[in-house]
């Protein structure tokens, strides 16, 4: 079996039926063609970049890591800030980049550059494929993307390999197993828990991927504690219940939800949280008990007291035996109500982003897919859209990306035709992204794409603001979103009210083509709405 022809006919495996890229002449082409051949179709893209996103939530959405490919050089270079992103908001990709020939040794030359260096900060393997062991690097590759925390790996494809001799791939690897608590750590724990009278937990994608969600509920119910959850880990806790009380992010600032309620708290219980979701070093002046699903995690606080690790599944079990009420729920979403004074509509906007967010959740089933990226909008969306599954909500998290919306719904799209999702992006991120409107069009993936434009990068003119900076260099000009959306194939439209967003937005869910919604915001009161949102008060 040729080089090329293994790398697809795993992915096939796999159950990859596309993988996504920019094509090249050497081992690229070969790469393509074996696509082809194998009914596993290739995706050409705009940028690279978009490539290894597609790939990763592609992949996500298959529960197996995506694939992404690359010419060497520049091309390379596209694709490790793909790699970064995937690196940040933990998703599973395998990212195949064309390098130099394999006789080559010549430190300067057209398209050469070392990729060690270059993805290094970003990926979790790399390894540069050769035909005796190509099957292995390939096997470690999609095993390391997809083990424990998820995140990109890199495989090197020498563009004189693509069509060389290296036998058949080997099966998939089994994740490790997570090794059970230590009976010791475990009743340090319930020591720590025990003797709180005000527990706050932080909660962590890890207790997902631990299946250990009911648990968490359990535990959080029996010992009355509050629930915070990092960014990526909406859904973890059902947001609808009373006492979940909302999105950590690490600023620790005042007027925050974090703040509110460790300023009541007396200890803290981290439950698979994930050090990457966090703005700044841990601030907390409270004891702390973490519990960590693998021993090389690192913690989300420098110095707990207390720290067990292993299977979370079983370690919620055994620390939920007794009874301890303490949060009162209306405690709880005192706190809350108190926070979220600082999200309401602003009284003298004709269009704001509460009005999109709100008309969204009401038009999308409870079963329907967020996709979202960075904005002014991010606290707002962390806040105001609930979230009772871990599956339908997918915002930035440890990357607080921008250009993220446009390829991450399509590539679960892709992956998921008949999923019903929407998503809600910036008209600063739009404008990274606008090449892969043509590639909406010519793949027939339909979905809304709801656009918050206020013809500026708004977040960061009101930091300007809040900083008594002067307004400078962060207007955009006019740009007709819609008009380029229909000259890309797809419906484009404009709308300047919440009744016009509401019509549209419900045409857009039935329609059989992406329909692009320019939202044109009212921008100073949106602008001016971040600041409270993250705790600056005027």
């Amino acid at each position: 079996m040729k080089l090329a022809e293994l790398i697809i006919t795993e992915a096939r495996g796999r159950g990859l039926k596309h993988f996504f890229g920019l094509p090249g002449g050497g081992s690229p082409l070969d790469m393509m063609e074996a696509g082809r051949q194998l009914d596993v179709s290739f995706v050409s893209v705009a940028h690279e970049s978009s490539a290894a996103i597609m790939a990763a939530y592609y992949g996500l959405m298959q529960n197996t890591a995506g694939l992404a490919l690359s010419v060497k050089g520049v091309g390379a270079g596209n694709l490790a800030g793909g790699a970064a992103n995937a690196y940040f908001e933990r998703m599973p990709v395998v990212c195949l980049s064309e390098s130099s020939p394999t006789h080559v040794d010549q430190t300067e030359m057209v398209q050469h550059c070392d990729h060690t260096q270059l993805f290094g900060a970003a990926v979790k393997y790399q390894d540069t494929l050769t035909a005796p062991e190509a099957a292995a690097s390939v096997q470690e590759a999609v095993f390391q993307a997809t083990d424990g925390r998820p995140g990109p790996a890199l495989l090197n494809l020498p563009s004189d390999m693509g069509l060389v001799e290296c036998g058949d791939p080997l099966p998939v690897k089994a994740s490790l197993n997570v090794s059970p608590p230590d009976s010791a750590q475990l009743a340090a724990a319930r020591e720590f828990i025990q003797a709180a009278s005000q527990p706050v937990i932080i909660a962590g994608t890890d207790v997902v991927r631990a299946g250990a969600t009911q648990e968490l509920q359990t535990l959080v119910e029996n010992i009355g504690a509050a629930v915070l959850v990092n960014m990526d880990a909406r859904g973890v806790f059902p947001e609808s219940h009373p006492r979940w009380a909302g999105v950590l992010t690490g600023n620790y600032g005042p007027n925050i939800i974090e703040t509110e309620v460790m300023d009541q708290a007396d200890v803290v219980l981290l439950i698979g949280a994930d050090g990457m979701m966090t703005h700044t070093p841990w601030n907390v002046d409270l004891p702390t008990c973490e519990l960590a699903l693998r021993p090389e995690y690192e913690t989300l606080s420098p110095n707990p007291k207390v720290r067990v690790d292993g299977d979370l599944k079983e370690t919620l079990k055994a620390l939920s035996e007794h009874s301890q009420p303490d949060f009162s729920d209306d405690q709880i979403q005192g706190i809350r109500q108190k926070v979220l004074q600082n999200f309401k509509r602003p009284a003298n906007a004709q269009f704001a982003a509460q009005d999109i967010i709100e008309i969204t959740r009401a038009v999308l089933p409870a079963d329907g897919v967020l996709f979202s990226e960075t904005g002014a909008y991010i606290a707002m969306l962390e806040h105001l859209w609930r979230v009772d599954d871990p599956n339908t909500y997918w915002g930035t998290a440890g990357g607080r990306t921008m250009g993220l919306t446009l390829p991450a719904i399509f590539g679960a799209k892709l992956a998921k035709p008949d999923m019903l999702a929407v998503g809600i992006g910036g008209d600063g991120s739009l404008l990274m992204r606008l090449g892969e409107l043509e590639t909406f069009a010519r793949t027939s993936v339909a979905v809304p794409l709801i656009i918050i434009n206020d013809q500026a990068l708004g977040t960061m003119k009101s930091r300007q603001k809040s900083r008594s900076m002067p307004e400078y260099a962060l207007d955009f000009h006019a740009v007709d979103f819609a008009g380029i959306a229909t000259a890309c194939g797809l419906k484009g439209v404009t709308v300047n009210t919440p009744e016009q967003f509401e019509s549209e937005l419900k045409l857009a869910m039935a329609a059989d083509r992406t329909t692009l919604i320019d939202a044109r915001v009212d921008a100073q009161a949106y602008q001016d709405s971040f600041g409270p949102t993250i705790g600056v008060l005027d």
